[in-house]
Order: C-alpha cells, then sequence, then structure tokens
C-alpha cells in the first residue's frame, strides 16, 4: 500500500512545499520583490528548475504544478498556464539533468535562461498580443525580456539553497 520514505525525505518535502509557498507569496505579492526599471523577478520558475534538477522529473513535474497553482491565482495568463508551463519546465529539467546534463550551476543557467525566455515570450503572447492585437513590442521588449534576464542572473541563489536542502536532507543507509 503506501512505503515509508523516512524522516529525511518527508523533511524536505515539506521544506520544498514551504519555500514554494513563500516565494509564490513573495512573486506575487506587488512591492514585496524589488523591481529594476519596472522589470520583475519570478523566482518561481528557477525555484522549480533547481527541485527538478536536484530530486528528479517527478518532484520537478508535482512541484511544478504546485508552483504553477499558486502562481495561475494571481495571474491574467489563461487558466492553467503557468501551471502547465512549470509542471513541463520542471520535469524536463529533471529528464535533461538525468539522461543529458550534469547537475551543475551552468546547466541551471542555460536551463533557466531558456525557460524564462520562453515564458516570458509565451506569457506576453497570450496575454497581451492575441486577445488585445496589441501589435507593439514595448512590453515584450520593456518588462518581460528584462525579467526574464533578471531571473537568470539570480537564479544561482535559488540553485545553492535548493541544492544545500537536496544534499543535506538525505537518508543515511544503515547496515544491519
Amino acid at each position: 500500500m503506501f512505503r515509508f520514505e523516512g524522516l529525511p525525505v518527508v523533511i524536505k518535502r515539506i521544506v520544498f512545499f514551504a519555500a514554494i509557498l513563500v516565494v509564490a507569496l513573495l512573486q506575487n505579492t506587488q512591492g514585496l520583490l524589488p523591481t529594476v526599471f519596472g522589470a520583475r523577478f519570478f523566482p518561481l520558475i528557477p525555484l522549480v528548475i533547481a527541485i527538478g534538477m536536484c530530486e528528479g522529473e517527478l518532484s520537478g513535474l508535482f512541484y511544478g504544478m504546485i508552483a504553477g497553482c499558486f502562481w495561475d491565482v494571481c495571474s491574467t495568463a489563461p487558466d492553467g498556464f503557468n501551471g502547465f508551463f512549470l509542471s513541463f519546465t520542471g520535469c524536463a529539467a529533471g529528464l535533461l539533468v538525468h539522461f543529458f546534463m550534469r547537475n551543475k550551476l551552468i546547466t541551471q543557467y542555460c536551463i533557466c535562461a531558456v525557460a524564462t525566455g520562453l515564458h516570458s515570450i509565451l506569457y506576453w503572447l497570450f496575454t497581451i498580443y492575441i486577445p488585445i492585437g496589441d501589435t507593439r513590442f514595448s512590453a515584450l521588449l520593456g518588462f518581460y525580456l528584462p525579467g526574464a534576464v533578471i531571473t537568470t542572473a539570480l537564479s544561482f541563489i535559488i540553485y545553492k539553497a535548493v541544492k544545500y536542502v537536496s544534499i543535506s536532507l538525505v537518508e543515511k543507509e544503515t547496515s544491519v
């Protein structure tokens, strides 16, 4: 039926859930995170990528779904956009690290740059370009893409914290 994973694994899952909850509150509340020339930092994307890289594709998928649901509550994007995108991103990061890449900081930077750039372009496309018909690229070039650059530049802080939690809360094997 159910298998008890061990106390360190349970604590790690609780810590990751609490981190997603706190980061979602920080990101979705106006004025809590500083802005640079109007561009905002989106820390949920690198958090989900780091969890997917350190914990595997299923954890990345699950925590991406949770983070995306928290983001969708406050978002103007179509329902489920952030949930689907963060689930896909967390799972893809876990699969890339499992099969093709190493779990290093430069890998996290590359995945984060692609994911935040793609999220910014798709978010702009689905919330401004298609519904409103605004063909100017000022919102994309002045807000969304600079936000992607800031998110990628500051993502190492989140990656190091997630990697530390992932390494420090490993269940020790006992020999009998």
